[in-house]
C-alpha cells in the first residue's frame, strides 16, 4: 500500500507551486552585480558587469567538514599544528583526535600535545590536553585518553622511555592489523570548551617506524559531528595564491539548509564559508556549489521517495519524486535570497549538486546494480508515458501488449533490463517497454535540473549564471550497466534550456596522466553551439598529493606543469572554462610555483579574448545520446567502443569537433572533410536522410552497429547509411585482423584489432570493389572502403582501432595531419600545443609557411618553417603560437 506522503510532513505539489509564487513576489532587488553568458568573438562567454572575463577558476573545500589534517610520518619526530576556528560555543563537548588506522602494520609514537586558545605559539599560557606529555601511568593514560579500536584492528600501547621529545616517555602505538581507513584506529580526547568564532590551535609530535600517513583533527565530539577547518587552512592559502596569481573566480562547496518543517533555515556555515573567502579576496566572483540532497529526517519520513536498487538497498532520494523536487525548490529559493542578500555583489553563479558524488548520476553507477524501483520512479514513469503515446489504444500497441494502461505500467523488472534480444543490441519492436524506461530514467534526472535552474534565474532576475555536472557521455559508457542506466543522456533536452549556462564535467579519468591526452567527457561542441560555456574540472592529483592518489597522479612539479598546460591546451581554442581543483582540501595546489604556472595561462587567455575564436576543425565525431537504450545493458559493448576508443581520436594527429548526432541532424555542425560515427546505433528514417545530406562530399566512417536499429532492427539499415553493401556473419571468437599492406587505409597497421568482446551480431562487408582494410576471424571482410558518388564511404566492423588508422583516413580524405605519431596536437591554426605520449623524437608538420613562436615566453623557435622537429619528454607539453 503506497504511503500518502501529504500526511508524513510532505508540502504538496500545488501547495510548493504557490508557496514559490509567493516567495518570487517577495524577492529581493537586483543586485549590482550582473553576470551572463554572451556570445563573444564566436564563443560563449562570461560578462561580468558588461566586462569579458576569463574563465579560470580556482576550486577548494571551505565548508567547516573538509575532514582531517593528513601528514606524512617518518623516522624522525616532527611537531605538526593546526589553528582552527570553532563554529559554536560547547560546553566540555569538544575535542581532538589523531588516527592512525588504515595504513598496514607498523609502530607509531606520539608525545607533547597542546591544545590551547589562539595562534600557534612557543609558549602557551595554558593547555587544555590532559596528559599530552603521556608522563603519567598507564591507568592515567587510559583516565584521560580513549583509543578506538574496530574489531577487525589489531593493536597494543606502551609507554615507551626509548623515543620522546621531551620529558621521560612518549605514546608508542604498535600496529598489527590497520583496516582499510584511519579511522579503524584512532586516540582521542574530550572534554573542551571553546567559544564561537574563537581560534584554537592544536600541536603534537609524531615519528613512525617507516613512512606513513596518518590524520589529525580538532572537532566538536557530538551531534553534530563537526570538523573544525583551520583558521589559515590549506583552502585559504590557495585563494592567496590564486589572488596574486591573477585568478579572482572561485568555487567552493557550501550546505544548503534543508530545515525540518515549522524551523528556519541557519545560513551561519554558509556566511562563514563566503566570507572567508571574500576576506582573502576583496575582488572574489563567486560561484558556489551546494548540495540538492534531503536530510536523513526526510528520507525518513518518506520511504516511497527513495532510490530503490534491484538488490533492495535504497540510496538517497529518487529524483522522480514529487515531493522532493516541490521541497527542494523551497528550500533552493530561501538559500538563493539569503545569498543574493548578503553577498550579490560578489556572486555571478550557482553550482547545485547531487546523487553520485554530486555529479547528477545515478547513485551507485560505478556497481553492476540497476535502478530505481521506488514507487516515485513508477509514478514518473507512467506520467511520462502518456505524454509519449496519445491513447492507451498507441500504448499497447507499442508494446504489444494488449493489457497495457498508464496506471498500471511499471518499470521493466531487473531481470527484463539484463536481457537482451539481438545479442549487443535490443529489439525496437519486442523490448519497447524497456527501451522507454531508459529514455524516461535520462529526463527523470534531467527535468529537476530545469526546475534548479529556473528557481537560480526567477530569484535573481535573470542576472546570474547556473552551472551543472552533467552530459558525461564518454565516461558513462564505461560504467558497468551501460550508460542508459547514468541518467546523463538527456543532453540535447539540458542544452535547449534557456535557464541553463553552463555545463561541466571533470577532465576523463581515463588517459589522464602524465603522457595522457586529458580527454573530454562531453559533446563539448554541441555545448558550444547552442550557447553554453562548457567547463573542464581540473582536478589533476599534482605532486603535492599522497602517493597513493591514483587517477593519474604527477610526482613532479615539471610534470604537474606539462600536465596543466596540456589540459589548458584543450580548452584554449575552444574557449571553454576550468577549474583547478583542490579535490582532497589538503592543497594539492598549495604551492606557488603552481600558481606561477596556472597564472600564466591566465594571462594569456585574458589577452587572447579579443580574438575571434577559429575553432574550425576539417573532422567531427559524432555520438549519439538516444541509441545506447537500444544496447545491451553492459559494458562489452560500450566501453572498448566510445569511452576506450576516445583515446584513439586524440591521437590521430590533427584536431576534431565532438557533436552529438541530434545536432548534426538538426544541421547544427559545421561542414568537416570527415565524420566519424562512434555510437549511432539507432537512426530512424528521417535522421537517415539527414546524415545522408550532411555528409554527401564528404568521407563518413560507420564503426560495428552503425545505423543497425531503425523502427525495425535491419541489416538494410546499415547498408543504406553507410553506402557499403552489408551481410550478417556468423559470430566467432577473436580478433580483426587488418590486411597487410604498404598503401592504402591499411597500411602500417600490424597488430590485430583490440577487441575482448564477442560481436554478436557480426556483419561482413559485401561490396563489389570495395578497398579491404581487416578482416573478422572467419574471415569475411570486417572493414572497408569505397569511393561512391556520395564519397568515400568506410565501415569499421570493430569496436577499437588504433590512431594510425584514424590518419590513414583523414589523409586520403585531404585532411592535414601535424604528426605522423601517436601524440596530442590541438590547434585552431594559430595556437598549437603538442603533448608527447611517449618519449623521443617528433616532427610537426605545418599547413603553411610560418613563423613558430613560444606561446607563453613570445620567444621564436622557427621562422618561415612548414616543419620542425622535437625532442620530448614523456607528457611535455609545448604550446606555440603560428604567425
Amino acid at each position: 500500500m503506497r504511503r500518502n506522503r501529504n500526511n508524513s510532513g510532505a508540502i504538496s505539489p500545488v501547495a510548493a507551486v504557490f508557496i514559490a509564487s509567493l516567495l518570487s513576489l517577495l524577492s529581493i532587488p537586483a543586485s549590482a552585480l550582473e553576470a551572463e553568458l554572451r556570445n563573444s568573438n564566436g564563443s560563449p562567454t562570461i560578462f561580468v558587469d558588461g566586462k569579458p572575463t576569463s574563465p579560470l577558476m580556482f576550486f577548494g573545500w571551505e565548508s567547516g567538514l573538509t575532514g582531517p589534517t593528513w601528514v606524512n610520518l617518518t623516522t624522525e619526530w616532527q611537531e605538526f599544528s593546526i589553528t582552527v576556528m570553532a563554529l559554536e560555543n560547547t560546553d566540555g563537548a569538544s575535542g581532538i583526535h589523531f588516527r592512525m588506522g588504515g595504513e598496514g602494520p607498523g609502530k607509531v609514537w606520539v608525545d607533547n600535545i597542546h591544545v590551547y586558545p589562539g595562534e600557534k605559539t612557543d609558549t602557551p599560557a595554558e593547555n587544555f590536553a590532559r596528559n599530552g606529555d603521556f608522563e603519567g601511568t598507564r591507568e592515567d593514560i587510559e583516565r584521560d585518553w580513549n583509543f578506538f579500536k574496530r574489531p577487525e584492528t589489531d593493536a597494543t600501547w606502551t609507554l615507551d622511555g626509548d623515543t620522546r621529545v621531551s620529558g621521560k616517555q612518549s605514546l608508542r602505538i604498535d600496529i598489527t592489523e590497520a583496516g582499510p581507513d584511519h579511522m579503524y584506529l584512532h586516540w582521542y580526547q574530550t572534554g573542551y570548551s571553546v567559544k564561537a568564532m574563537q581560534k584554537y590551535t592544536y600541536t603534537l609530535w609524531m615519528k613512525a617506524d617507516k613512512p606513513r600517513a596518518v590524520d589529525f583533527m580538532m572537532l566538536h565530539i557530538n551531534e553534530p559531528w563537526t570538523i573544525y577547518s583551520a583558521a589559515s587552512s590549506p583552502y585559504v592559502q590557495q585563494v592567496r595564491l590564486a589572488r596574486d596569481a591573477g585568478v579572482h573566480l572561485y568555487s567552493f562547496s557550501l550546505g544548503m539548509p534543508w530545515p525540518e518543517p515549522g524551523q528556519e533555515p541557519n545560513f551561519a556555515e554558509v556566511d562563514r564559508c563566503i566570507e572567508t573567502t571574500l576576506r582573502e579576496d576583496p575582488k572574489a566572483l563567486l560561484l558556489p556549489r551546494f548540495g540538492m540532497d534531503p536530510p536523513k529526517a526526510w528520507l525518513d519520513a518518506h520511504p516511497d521517495d527513495r532510490l530503490l536498487f534491484d538488490d533492495g538497498q535504497t540510496v538517497g532520494m529518487s529524483v522522480a519524486s514529487e515531493p522532493w523536487r516541490a521541497e527542494m525548490q523551497i528550500h533552493l529559493h530561501a538559500f538563493i535570497r539569503h545569498c543574493e542578500e548578503k553577498y550579490g555583489n560578489n556572486i555571478v553563479g550557482y553550482h547545485p549538486c547531487g546523487q553520485h558524488t554530486g555529479e547528477w548520476f545515478f547513485e551507485r553507477s560505478w556497481e553492476a546494480r540497476l535502478s530505481d524501483f521506488s514507487p516515485a520512479m513508477n509514478a514518473g514513469f507512467r506520467a511520462w508515458l502518456q505524454t509519449q503515446y496519445a491513447s492507451v489504444d498507441a500504448l499497447r500497441k507499442a508494446w504489444n501488449r494488449p493489457e497495457a494502461t498508464f496506471e498500471t505500467a511499471q518499470v521493466p523488472a531487473a531481470e527484463q533490463m539484463r536481457k537482451s534480444d539481438l545479442g549487443l543490441f535490443r529489439d525496437p519492436v519486442a523490448e519497447r517497454p524497456v527501451i522507454d524506461y531508459y529514455r524516461y530514467k535520462q529526463i527523470a534526472m534531467e527535468a529537476p535540473l530545469e526546475m534548479m535552474a529556473h528557481v537560480i534565474k526567477e530569484e535573481t532576475h535573470g542576472k546570474k549564471l547556473t552551472c551543472f555536472f552533467y552530459g558525461y557521455i564518454f565516461d558513462m559508457h564505461g560504467i558497468p550497466m551501460g550508460p542508459q542506466n547514468s541518467g546523463h543522456l538527456a543532453m540535447k533536452r539540458m542544452l535547449e534550456c534557456p535557464d541553463v549556462d553552463i555545463l561541466c564535467s571533470p577532465i576523463s579519468y581515463l588517459d589522464r596522466e602524465q603522457g595522457g591526452a586529458g580527454m573530454f567527457m562531453s559533446a563539448v561542441d554541441s555545448v558550444r553551439s547552442h550557447g553554453k560555456l562548457w567547463l573542464n574540472e581540473d582536478d589533476t592529483r599534482t605532486q603535492l598529493t599522497p602517493p597513493t592518489s591514483g587517477f593519474g597522479r604527477v610526482d613532479s612539479l615539471e610534470g604537474t606543469r606539462w600536465v596543466h598546460q596540456r589540459n589548458f591546451s584543450q580548452i584554449f581554442p575552444r574557449r571553454l572554462a576550468t577549474w583547478y581543483m583542490d579535490l582532497g582540501g589538503n592543497g594539492w595546489l598549495n604551492g606557488k610555483e603552481l600558481w606561477d604556472n596556472i597564472g600564466g595561462l591566465q594571462r594569456f587567455y585574458q589577452e587572447h579574448m579579443t580574438e575571434p575564436a577559429c575553432w574550425k576543425p576539417d573532422v567531427a565525431l559524432i555520438v549519439d545520446e538516444d541509441s545506447p537504450a537500444y544496447a545491451a545493458c553492459n559494458i562489452q559493448l560500450a566501453c572498448p567502443l566510445v569511452y576506450e576508443m576516445r583515446g584513439q581520436y586524440f591521437r590521430m594527429g590533427a584536431p576534431f569537433n565532438i557533436y552529438l548526432l541530434s545536432d548534426l541532424v538538426a544541421g547544427k555542425v559545421p561542414p568537416a572533410k570527415v565524420y566519424f560515427f562512434a555510437n549511432c546505433y539507432r537512426l530512424d528514417a528521417r535522421q537517415r536522410e539527414a546524415v545522408l545530406q550532411a555528409t554527401r562530399g564528404t568521407t563518413a566512417v560507420w564503426f560495428y552497429g552503425g545505423g543497425f536499429i531503425g523502427d525495425t532492427a535491419s541489416d538494410a539499415n546499415m547498408t543504406q547509411v553507410s553506402g557499403l553493401k552489408l551481410r550478417r556473419g556468423t559470430p566467432a571468437p577473436g580478433k580483426v585482423v587488418p590486411e597487410k599492406a604498404v598503401q592504402g587505409l591499411s597500411a602500417g597497421l600490424t597488430e590485430p584489432f583490440r577487441c575482448e568482446t564477442l560481436l554478436d551480431p557480426v556483419w561482413e562487408v559485401d561490396e563489389p570493389g570495395a578497398e579491404v582494410i581487416a578482416r573478422n576471424p572467419s574471415g569475411g571482410i570486417a572493414a572497408a572502403a569505397k569511393q561512391t558518388p556520395d564519397g568515400l564511404r568506410i565501415y569499421i566492423g570493430a569496436i577499437h582501432v588504433p590512431a594510425r588508422l584514424l590518419r590513414n583516413i583523414l589523409r586520403a580524405s585531404g585532411v592535414h595531419v601535424y604528426c605522423d605519431s601517436d601524440d596530442e596536437v590541438l590547434t585552431d591554426g594559430r595556437f598549437l600545443s603538442l603533448t608527447a605520449t611517449s618519449a623521443g623524437h617528433k616532427q610537426l608538420s605545418l599547413p603553411r609557411t610560418c613563423t613558430v613562436v613560444e606561446a607563453l615566453s613570445g620567444q621564436v623557435v622557427a621562422e618561415n618553417a612548414t616543419q620542425f622537429p622535437l625532442d620530448m619528454a614523456l607528457g611535455e607539453t609545448r604550446m606555440y603560437l603560428l604567425r
